[in-house]
């Protein structure tokens, strides 16, 4: 299921004296069972354009094809609802849009919403719970007695129980620990390496450098970067020329640059840093 968007942009109250251009002349396009992340600081535009991708919003000028549909400024709104069930949208706390008395009602509730059966849905829910890891126990409590961390995989249950062929991530582990962020990113790499396009919004570069394949860089709701993770992150000065920061173990590498050290290239990862680091050890010993 690919994305192509051509020349979009979107002005938010047109016409009006409070008229706001967030989106100008973007193009680009995502590759079915891709990995994708969006940076950029807010206001950078992620946000305006991500709510394209489900129809929430309609460009004001160009396109975008999902899927074979294309978007444009005059598309009916009636158009736009079998896009909705194809791109699952993961908001900020997503926790907080649950409302079922119980686990298991919570998650059939977008299947049978879009025309399972109440059998079905309820079948898909018990097979998405066991996706996001949740256990089967949990399936007949109410949602709200759960932890943060398990709230979350309820609410990911839910949307990934449309069964979408593309999933849009919007700052997916806010609020989380150490421990709850790697899970629930693993549980991304994890449903990626199944097949699922996934869509990052993102502020941690490390995520960024341990998950993506493809990253796109927003400023100013214009497209500045286009490219891969080692890519983007071999070059420090223009990043920081576009006050983006750099992973943590890549940061951490170039100071070991500056001191003296020889490497290869700027590693993205810590294995990748500590291969390069117990080769150069080896060759001094030798």
């Amino acid at each position: 299921m690919s994305i192509e968007i051509k020349h979009l942009s979107y002005i938010y109250q047109p016409d009006t004296p409070l008229a706001h251009q967030a989106l100008q002349d973007i193009s680009l396009e995502i590759k079915d069972g891709s990995y994708t992340a969006f940076i950029g600081h807010t206001g950078s535009g992620k946000s305006t354009l991500m709510q394209h991708l489900n129809g929430l919003l309609k460009p004001t000028e160009g396109q975008l094809t999902v899927n074979g549909l294309t978007i444009n400024p005059s598309t009916q709104n009636k158009d736009l609802s079998q896009l909705r069930g194809k791109v699952g949208f993961v908001f900020q706390f997503p926790e907080a849009q649950l409302f079922e008395e119980t686990v298991r009602k919570d998650i059939a509730f977008a299947p049978q919403n879009f025309g399972k059966s109440e059998s079905e849905a309820l079948e898909i829910a018990e097979k998405m719970a066991q996706v996001v890891g949740l256990a089967p126990e949990v399936l007949d409590k109410s949602p709200f007695e759960l932890s943060g961390g398990q709230m979350r995989r309820v609410a990911i249950a839910g949307i990934l129980a449309m069964e979408p062929e593309i999933l849009v991530l919007d700052e997916p582990t806010a609020g989380l620990d150490p421990t709850g962020r790697k899970q629930m990113m693993d549980l991304f790499a994890k449903l990626n390496q199944q097949g699922l396009t996934i869509i990052l919004v993102t502020h941690q570069m490390d995520d960024v450098a341990n998950y993506a394949s493809h990253v796109i860089a927003l400023e100013n709701g214009q497209k500045i970067a286009d490219t891969t993770p080692r890519e983007l992150f071999s070059k420090p000065a223009w990043l920081r020329e576009h006050h983006l920061d750099l992973p943590k173990t890549t940061k951490f590498a170039e100071k070991l640059q500056q001191k003296g050290f020889e490497l290869p290239y700027l590693p993205l990862t810590q294995a990748e840093l500590a291969q390069m680091l117990q080769q150069q050890l080896g060759e001094k010993h030798e």
